[in-house]
């Protein structure tokens, strides 16, 4: 096994010991995480998004898809998305910190940002340091980034909401899309897969 390997599974095992033993319910969860929204908060379709900052899949949706739903969906007011944090390791966990750590109106542009650098950061030898410096550039000081990667009860939160999504939601792997809570499509999905729902919905609404 590669050291990168190893250490992806030792991330991956520490993980799945602390969803076993998250501390915190759901409400005390969801007090803590608030919600990230792209788009207007009004929007007629909603899409619940559940993504791990270490997924390529999902890598790839913000890379390639998003753009284009942004511009024919969401910047006109038709569809929002909210972002479920879903970290398949320990590396993605504290990654999604130290996102949450940024300003509400930095919170999408930052995960785009990650996600466009993912081969960068999170196969670096030592990724906490490479979040570092991407929260520095994302105008987060070090001081601050380094207590949010030390933030247990963020982390928590984020491991109990992930839970939930699994046990009650049946969300088993990323990226996962949830429209209006009943239609779902997983992985990375081309645009024309979302605008062939999204605009049968729209049109029922009118």
């Amino acid at each position: 096994m590669s050291r990168f390997l190893a250490a992806r599974f030792l991330t991956a095992l520490g993980l799945a010991l602390a969803i076993v033993s998250a501390p915190l319910t759901l409400r005390a969860a969801e007090s803590i995480i608030s919600e990230r929204i792209l788009g207007k908060a009004d929007a007629p379709v909603t899409v619940d998004e559940y993504v791990s900052m270490t997924c390529s899949h999902c890598a790839q949706f913000y890379n390639d898809t998003l753009p284009e739903l942004e511009k024919n969906y969401v910047d006109n007011g038709k569809v929002r998305f909210i972002l479920h944090d879903f970290p398949l390791d320990g590396i993605a966990l504290k990654a999604s910190s130290i996102a949450r750590c940024m300003p509400e109106d930095e919170f999408y542009p930052f995960v785009k940002v990650l996600y466009k650098n993912l081969a960068n950061w999170a196969t670096a030898p030592d990724p906490e340091k490479a979040l570092l410096q991407y929260a520095k550039l994302g105008g987060l000081s070090e001081d601050k980034a380094k207590t949010c990667l030390a933030d247990t009860k963020l982390q928590d939160a984020l491991i109990e909401s992930r839970t939930f999504a699994t046990q009650q939601l049946g969300v088993e792997a990323t990226p996962t899309f949830v429209i209006n809570g009943k239609e779902t499509l997983k992985g990375a999905q081309p645009a024309a897969s979302f605008a062939k729902i999204f605009d049968r919905l729209l049109a029922a609404k009118k």
